[in-house]
């Protein structure tokens, strides 16, 4: 295993004045605050979008410079939208490994610094560039279909689905570091502005920047921790619907949750990929944390709230509130569920946790990870 010893969070917004590297910066520099720097044997960073957005290589190497660090090695980790836990992986396993006692983890990804309809063209390459990223209909295309199967399947209707962003906005009101601090109501989701019917606007992430850092060290370098990192779990599948043997199901998220074990009551926090309404839905269900075809209906009773049945989750506000930095995310929920199983994070908390879980996909489902942590 391996601690979670400091985390550094720059709060997600449209942060045009900032390059990815001083966004980057600015998160490392928080969680190295109180950190020999000549103790850090490696420095990894996680982004998907640096290469197209600010036409840079070797990223990590030209932050551990700035930073001021002398270490082994640095270098760049991409998986799409699940960089951050792919970096978290790596991570993990050059502690185990004994070649790192202390690792710095870093996330970054910048999506303001074009017009929305070129950056819209770069987030087209988490799909499959062979055929999905070709002809397709959106990014909230097959999220509309998703969705619209969801309802004539388990009978669920629109009103019922818009209690997760509802959620997620409670959530990410109190959390200072999420992009959109803002509360909802159903009937406002339901009649934002219209997307990909049934999907509006408030179903949807937001596009925004952001950096996120966390120190990872073994045991023998002693110290104040936040939480035990224990292992990362991933798998692959199909990231595309029609592939699929049933549309509704993420089979990626399904292996890694039988691999780990998971029940509803096995985990108390958790951090989810929610980059829409439907995701987060799917998810809930693919985890274990509610029967197929009633996650919906669970959170709209007040499930995976503080005071609610079920693990916390998403306190942070998810992807929905919070933001979704692409390659950045992963390292955020990483950080916010090390925090929220020290018992400092600075939004919602959860009562006295002892577990949590960290889970990203990309695209639709070509990869998923989980990071499992405990409390110490």
């Amino acid at each position: 295993m391996a601690y979670i010893t400091s985390v550094g969070l720059v709060r997600v917004n449209r942060n045009y004045h900032k390059s990815p590297r001083d966004l980057a910066f600015e998160a490392a520099s928080k969680a190295l605050e109180d950190v020999k720097l000549d103790t850090i044997d490696y420095v990894i960073v996680a982004s998907s979008l640096t290469y197209l957005q600010a036409s840079q290589f070797d990223l990590a190497a030209y932050i551990a410079r700035e930073l001021g660090v002398h270490v082994k090695s640095a270098f760049t980790v991409e998986a799409g939208e699940n960089s951050g836990l792919a970096g978290a992986e790596v991570a993990l396993n050059l502690i185990r490994s004994h070649a790192a006692e202390r690792v710095l983890l870093v996330g970054v990804d910048k999506l303001t610094e074009y017009i929305s309809n070129r950056t819209y063209k770069m987030i087209q390459a988490i799909y499959d560039t062979e055929s999905d990223a070709v002809y397709n209909v959106g990014h909230a295309g097959p999220m509309a279909l998703l969705m619209r199967l969801y309802m004539d399947r388990y009978g669920v209707d629109r009103e019922t689905l818009a209690h997760w962003p509802v959620m997620m906005h409670a959530h990410g009101k109190e959390n200072p570091y999420a992009m959109l601090r803002f509360a909802v109501t159903p009937d406002k989701v339901v009649n934002a502005m219209p997307i990909a019917e049934p999907i509006t606007l408030l179903d949807a992430y937001p596009i925004g920047d952001g950096a996120a850092a966390v120190l990872l060290s073994s045991d023998d370098q002693g110290g104040d921790h936040l939480a035990r990192l224990t292992e990362v779990y991933s798998s692959i599948g199909f990231q595309s619907i029609a592939l699929r043997d049933d549309p509704l199901s993420i089979e990626a998220v399904g292996q890694i949750a039988r691999e780990a074990g998971l029940s509803p009551d096995s985990i108390d926090v958790a951090e989810i990929h929610d980059s829409f309404t439907i995701t987060g839905i799917l998810l809930l269900e693919e985890l274990g944390f509610a029967p197929r075809g009633k996650a919906a209906e669970l959170v709209a009773e007040g499930a995976f709230t503080k005071g609610g049945s079920g693990p916390l989750v998403n306190a942070s506000g998810g992807l929905k509130a919070r933001g979704h930095p692409k390659g950045a995310t992963g390292v955020y929920m990483l950080a916010e569920v090390a925090m929220q199983l020290a018992g400092t994070f600075p939004g919602v908390k959860a009562d006295s946790p002892r577990k949590g879980i960290a889970v990203g996909v990309n695209a639709h489902g070509s990869s998923a990870r989980l990071a499992f942590l405990e409390a110490l």
